[in-house]
Order: structure tokens, then sequence, then C-alpha cells
């Protein structure tokens, strides 16, 4: 209840600052109601809320204050994770906050400088920036200055971690602890503060240590919604369980790192090594589904890590490059592929060995007796196809004249489009298709060609042809068997009955009729 009247006496009171303020034509206090209330805005409108300051801002002609709208700005950016958005707005509000005398200010300015720098890897340029900021903030013992004081000792901590002087960063982290308890600061600093001790923990190889700290102080981190800073906890915890050999404890806590990836498409190159990790943990187990749902995740990481950290990402070691992880990727597509298809494929031809046998057995006719054989001739034909089939996947095409990462962003489509059943649809098209993915003809033509060993055309009839094979075979109730030539044409994304059955003898080697009757029979033996 008092919640509520709280919440309606700040909505009453920035009704009336705001009507009076545009009462006045003040352009200041405008300013200043777009930029103090702009984190009473839901999230998806603070923004366009910010924006709205920056044209009043400017008519004031005042620097600090267009200063000041740039680095609430910034923050924005910030809190949602967009850091370079962020770092462009705190040096657009430096630029105009440098020609004041606001020395506070362009302290703040620099310490926000920092924390993005440290984001992106520019450990050395944001230590020189805390370094500054520690100085200015710990002449006053006033509280927002010692707040400034213990902010900028962690961010320095951070830096040292970062450029291996662990040792001198659990040291400044003690000076804020010590601060921290002397001000009465809230106790989340003192979490963060314990925390960030617990990874200098683990790269002293103190690993228990680093596994009780981190553990101990991510309910704070959590409830603070701080999922960015969990993560890294928890790549932490992992690596610690790994580094001792607890290699089933280690994975699950870098399966919590994927998570945070999956649900709030937040990942940072120090927690890259957990997708390494989970690869070479699940290619021992021999578990080629989750080593290629891996693989393709840290694909995409590093696509984020490409555009964010361009700084960073080159002096990351990386067990896996790029172009690595899209070769292993489509091997293990192709091997899967084949595995499941060659396992449909003995199950077939032993079923068709079985009724030629019985056909043979009960009808001594020479005709019958030459269709038996016939049919087990393109068995036969069948089998060696995919055998054929199988030698070729060894070759990995590369894609001529498309970099890794245009590549990277198809194949991701395509396999969107293959899971969601879009071929399905009739109306497909080279042109449409490509202005889905936001490319081009030729461009997705050339990967379908180097990535699918297929023309489009091809391709697509492929996938339909393998989704009323893998119905029939899987579903015995399907409606397809009820069907008519036209009809599975029309549920499967052909024009008509023709096409559909040249597209099926094509690519199966056998009239769907002949198929459909065997496996017809095939079932009526099973339910017999």
């Amino acid at each position: 209840m008092d919640a509520e009247k709280d919440s309606l006496r700040l909505h009453t009171y920035l009704k009336e600052y705001r009507q009076r303020a545009f009462r006045e034509k003040n352009n200041e206090r405008i300013s200043a109601y777009y930029k103090n209330f702009v984190f009473q805005q839901k999230e998806e409108k603070q923004l366009t809320f910010i924006d709205s300051a920056l044209p009043y801002a400017f008519k004031t002609k005042d620097k600090a204050v267009i200063g000041d709208v740039y680095l609430t700005k910034g923050i924005l950016f910030y809190s949602i994770k967009d850091f370079q958005k962020a770092l462009n707005n705190y040096l657009k509000a430096n630029e105009y906050i440098s020609q004041t005398d606001d020395i506070y200010n362009k302290k703040r300015i620099k310490y926000q400088i920092g924390i993005v720098k440290n984001y992106l890897g520019y450990y050395a340029d944001a230590a020189s920036l805390f370094q500054e900021c520690i100085e200015y903030y710990g002449q006053d013992e006033t509280y927002n200055m010692q707040r400034g004081y213990v902010k900028s000792i962690e961010g320095l901590a951070w830096s040292y971690t970062k450029m291996n002087r662990v040792n001198e960063s659990n040291q400044v982290l003690q000076t804020a602890l010590r601060s921290v308890e002397k001000n009465n600061f809230s106790k989340l600093d003192g979490h963060y503060i314990v925390f960030k001790q617990g990874i200098n923990d683990y790269f002293l190889k103190n690993y228990n240590e680093a596994i009780h700290k981190i553990e101990q102080k991510l309910p704070f981190l959590y409830e603070n919604e701080d999922f960015a800073w969990a993560t890294v906890g928890n790549f932490y915890i992992g690596q610690s369980y790994w580094d001792m050999k607890e290699k089933e404890k280690a994975i699950s806590y870098f399966e919590k790192v994927n998570q945070v990836f999956e649900t709030k498409k937040y990942t940072h190159p120090d927690v890259r090594k957990s997708y390494e990790l989970l690869i070479s943990h699940y290619k021992s187990k021999n578990d080629k589904n989750k080593q290629l749902y891996y693989i393709e995740q840290l694909v995409k990481a590093d696509g984020i890590y490409s555009q964010n950290h361009k700084h960073l990402i080159h002096k990351i070691h990386k067990e896996y490059e790029t172009k690595d992880l899209l070769q292993a990727k489509k091997e293990l597509e192709r091997s899967l592929f084949v595995e499941k298809y060659k396992t449909g494929i003995i199950s077939g031809v032993a079923f068709f060995i079985l009724i030629a046998s019985l056909v043979v057995y009960f009808q001594q006719k020479k005709k019958a007796k030459k269709v038996a054989q016939e049919l087990i001739r393109k068995i036969e034909s069948i089998q060696k196809q995919i055998v054929e089939s199988s030698e070729e996947l060894k070759i990995i095409p590369k894609t001529n004249n498309i970099n890794d990462e245009t590549v990277l962003k198809i194949l991701e489509k395509l396999t969107g489009f293959e899971q969601k059943q879009k071929f399905l649809k009739p109306d497909v098209t080279l042109e449409k298709l490509a202005n889905d993915f936001g490319t081009n003809t030729s461009y997705l033509s050339s990967v379908i060609n180097s990535h699918k060993s297929q023309k489009f055309n091809d391709y697509i009839n492929s996938l339909r042809i393998n989704y009323v094979i893998n119905e029939m075979v899987t579903n015995s109730s399907t409606d397809f068997f009820r069907y008519s030539m036209d009809g599975i044409a029309q549920h499967s994304g052909f024009v008509n009955g023709i096409a559909f059955s040249r597209a099926f003898q094509k690519h199966a080697g056998v009239k769907p009729s002949v198929f459909i009757k065997e496996l017809s029979e095939r079932q009526h033996l099973k339910s017999a």
C-alpha cells in the first residue's frame, strides 16, 4: 500500500514538474526533467525518453547541461550491455564537459569510460583513468566522493587482474573493503569486492577458496539482477573445478554460462573458454549432438566477439578458430545425418528383402519373381548411393569470395529455416529466401552450393522428400497414407503430384507409389 502511495506521489510530482517547466519554457528544466526521470520509465521507453532531452539541452547552449544528457544516455546503453554505444556517448559527454569547470562530472565521465574500456579489453587505458579518479575522489570524506573512491578502486582492481597483476588487485580490493566498512556503505558493495577476490583466488590457483567466495556471493548478484558478473562468476567456478580435475562439476557451471547466452543474449570473451571445454568434454563422451550444439553456440558467440571486441578477441588464445568451427560443425551435421539415414536404410533394406523373400516364396510365377528381383536390385542401388554419398561427406567445400561471418549468418538462417520446416511452403524461391535472410541471391546460392552440395531447387526438394519419408517411416498413423499423390504434394510444398513423384524418384531412386505400397505391406505384417 505504501509503495502504491509513493508511486502515485512520484507520478503527481513528475506531472507537475513537467507542466511547470513547459509552461515557463525553461529549456534547462525541461532537459533536466527528461534526464532525471528517465529511470522511472519502462526500460523499452528509456532511450526514446532521454533523446527527448537533447533538443532542449542544446537550446540552453550550456555545455555542462548538454554533456550531462550524453552522460546519462551512455549510462543507459551500459545498463543494456551495449558497451560500444555507451562509450561513444561517454566520449561525447566528455567533449562538452571538458570545456566546463565541473571537475566532479569530468571525473565521473572518466570513471564510466574506464568501466567500458575494461569491458572492451583496454585494461591499461582503464587503469590510468581509474588511478586519476582515485586520486580525486580520495581527497574528500563526503559520501559521494567516497562512493566514487570505492567504485574507482574496484575498476582498477579488475584492470590489474586482467593485466596479470593479481596481488596488486587484491591489495587495492582490501583498501576498498575497508572504506566500505568505514563509511557504512551497502552490504552489496562488500559482496562485490569479496566476489572479485574469489576470482583472484582462481588466478592464484587457490581453487577451493575461489569456489567458496564466488558461490557465497553469487546469490546477491542474482538478486541485483547482475547476470553479467554472475556469468563471469559461474565461469571461474567451473574453471576451478576443471583445473581440479572435477570435470563433471565444472560442466554444470559452463552450461550456466551458456544459459545466460541463450536467455539474455549476453556473452563476453572472458567466458569463451567455457564453450571450448564443453566441446572437448562432449567430444570425449562421443556425444555428437551436444558437441554440435556447443560448436554452434561458440560460432554465434564469436560473431558477437568479432563485432564488439575486435581489440580483445585477437589477444585471446583460441583452441578453435571460427573457420575451424565452421568445418567441424559441417562435419558433425553430415555425420549425424548419415548415421540417422543409414539406420533407416538398413531397416528399409531388411524390410524390402523380407518382402522380396516372401514374394519369391509364395509366388512361384516367373513374372512375380522378376518383380521381386528388380525390387532387390533397386534397393541395392539405393544402398550403394548412400555409401557413395557417405564417402563424399569427407570433403568440406569452402565458399569463395564470401567472408566467414557472412557465411556463418547464412548457415544459421538455413538451420532455422530447416528446423522450422519452412521449406514446406509452396512459394519458396531463391529470391524470397535471400530477402528473408537479409542477403542477396548470389551469396545464398553460393553457400547452398558449397555447404549443402546442391543447387537451390534440389536442396528444397530434398528437404521436402526427406520430410515425407521420415513422416511415413516413423509415423504409421500419418495422413500421408490416405492421400493421393496430389494430396501428398500439396502437404509437402510441391505444386502437383507429378512434380512430387519426379522429385521423389530423383532423390530416393524409387517411385513413391512403390515405396508407399511396400511400406504399407510392412506395417500390415507388423500388425498381423
